[in-house]
């Protein structure tokens, strides 16, 4: 699994996610069809409008952690349920 990042319309930088084979990773077995993270309306003022952005993510029991900064101001995190996760990613691409 590879957490993206992206921008998109009106420069909106978000978090996305793919999943990728083990055995040959140039083959993507799914990609999120919306962004896992964007910036909510107490996320988008500050230095650099409109961006979320990470430098990595750690798996905690059965949980996706991913701490992210916001605007250039300020960082938080977000949790993801690890196979709510992978089975959307699995299931994305039918």
């Amino acid at each position: 699994m590879v957490i993206t990042h992206g921008v998109g319309p009106m420069r909106e930088y978000v978090l996305g996610a793919s999943l990728f084979d083990l055995e040959d990773p140039t083959i993507e077995i799914g990609r999120l069809k919306s962004p896992l993270i964007m910036p909510n309306a107490e996320e988008r003022e500050g230095y650099v409008p409109n961006v979320v952005y990470s430098c990595g993510s750690i798996i905690q029991n059965n949980d996706l952690i991913i701490p992210y900064a916001m605007s250039d101001y300020a960082s938080t995190y977000a949790t993801v349920n690890l196979g709510d996760l992978l089975t959307e990613l699995k299931n994305s691409n039918r």
